[in-house]
């Protein structure tokens, strides 16, 4: 946990506050509020999905992006509204961003999950069945 947290904080320079973490399986992590975990403290799996270890950092899940976006400094990418759409599609997404590594992905106030920039595409790390379907 303590590692995870030092990423966000360097990373994103985001202070993670509110809910509790705690290990979900061998690389995952998830989080909850403080009353949950003290009222469910005997349920093996609580709280929701927050990230996964990955060989560049963690990556970021939907509702991760938003315990962490709200107060991240860095490496937030804001797309257009057709961007989004793709984005919420599954689709990679073409950009210039300053570095390579994790980036939350927002609309407006809407966190999107996260990608991981390459040097020249945002690469969608939503889970397909987390996409919304082409349109016909």
């Amino acid at each position: 946990m303590k590692e995870f947290l030092e990423w966000v904080k360097d990373w994103f320079g985001s202070e993670i506050s509110g809910v509790e973490l705690f290990p979900s399986g061998k690389d995952k992590i998830r989080a909850c509020s403080p009353e949950a975990k003290v009222e469910i403290s005997n349920v093996f799996l609580r709280g929701v999905y927050v990230a996964k270890r990955a060989p560049y950092g963690f990556i970021i899940s939907i509702e991760g992006s938003f315990i962490i976006g709200r107060s991240a400094k860095r490496h937030l990418v804001d797309l257009s509204e057709s961007d989004f759409r793709r984005w919420m599609r599954g689709d990679y997404i073409e950009l210039k961003l300053p570095e390579k590594g994790v980036y939350i992905v927002r609309y407006g106030e809407v966190f999107a999950g996260s990608g991981y920039y390459d040097g020249r595409v945002l690469r969608n790390l939503i889970p397909k069945v987390r996409t919304l379907e082409r349109e016909g």
